[in-house]
């Protein structure tokens, strides 16, 4: 019987592939996983409702976790129960808040099942609502949401971001966490908070340790689970920075790189 008690993944260009569907060998994995009493964690930037839908939409099974919001929120699929919940202090929130306006970038806030928003013009405010199950909330000031966020999302071409982000670490290092999950979303979450610190807060509740844990990612924002897992598993079409955080660089996303990590450490047949 295999070591691991919990495989984290990473969904956009890790779970899924290119298609967004899961690899034939993947599937195969999750059965095994599940046969073996090993618990799944999905571990993204989406909201809890966005990772219910897809974990629906792909028959994902309903024993999961739900590292969500880049481990800033962690949920036990199968009871609801919170695990984890991790926010931003309300004056350092806000300060980021306003300095992403004055550089004239759109900042999002999904909280529960609601995506905050000033101004809902933007088609990606709605691909973002509709995605992810949320309610289009427009409030005239962002910062006065209650109760405080847990994440902000930051939405720019990179160039733009990246001027933030070097000001916002500057003026702030130490008290937060900032990580691309795409090129045009960087993400702010309370110090020390991202997806290696939900397997953390898992792993704490339920009595497990890390080298219990295999980690798969591709972004920046899988990097703190590729180093904090005792295997961190890089897809193939990962970017140099996650590669260089893992244990381990498997093929891509589109040729059963996962399966061909867990095939090693789970029984079920493959044909690759």
């Amino acid at each position: 019987m295999t070591d691991y008690r919990l495989v984290a993944f990473d969904m956009d260009g890790t779970l899924l592939d290119s298609t967004r569907n899961l690899q034939p060998g993947t599937r195969k994995a999750f059965h095994a996983m599940h046969a073996a009493g090993t618990r799944i964690m999905l571990a993204s930037g989406r909201p809890v409702p966005g990772l219910h839908l897809l974990a629906k939409k792909h028959g994902l099974g309903e024993n999961l976790v739900f590292a969500a919001m880049n481990g800033s929120v962690v949920v036990d699929q199968a009871t609801d129960e919170i695990i984890a919940s991790h926010a931003l202090p309300k004056d350092v929130a806000n300060n980021l808040i306003r300095a992403a306006k004055a550089a004239g970038i759109l900042v999002m806030i999904p909280h529960g099942a609601d995506l905050y928003v000033e101004d809902d013009s933007s088609e990606r405010v709605h691909y973002e609502a509709e995605g992810n199950d949320l309610t289009l909330r427009v409030v005239e000031d962002l910062t006065t949401i209650e109760p405080d966020p847990t994440k902000i999302v930051f939405v720019a071409d990179r160039e733009l971001s990246q001027s933030l982000h070097d000001e916002l670490l500057r003026e702030y290092a130490g008290r937060i966490e900032l990580a691309y999950s795409s090129p045009i979303y960087l993400e702010a979450t309370a110090a020390g908070i991202d997806k290696g610190s939900a397997i953390e807060d898992f792993c704490t509740a339920n009595g497990l340790t890390l080298d219990q844990v295999i980690a798969f990612g591709d972004n920046g924002n899988d990097i703190g689970m590729l180093r904090k897992a005792g295997l961190g598993v890089a897809m193939g079409n990962g970017i140099p920075e996650a590669k260089g955080a893992a244990d381990l660089v498997t093929t891509s996303n589109d040729d059963e790189g996962i399966a061909r990590v867990l095939a090693e450490h789970f029984e079920f047949d493959t044909d690759f």
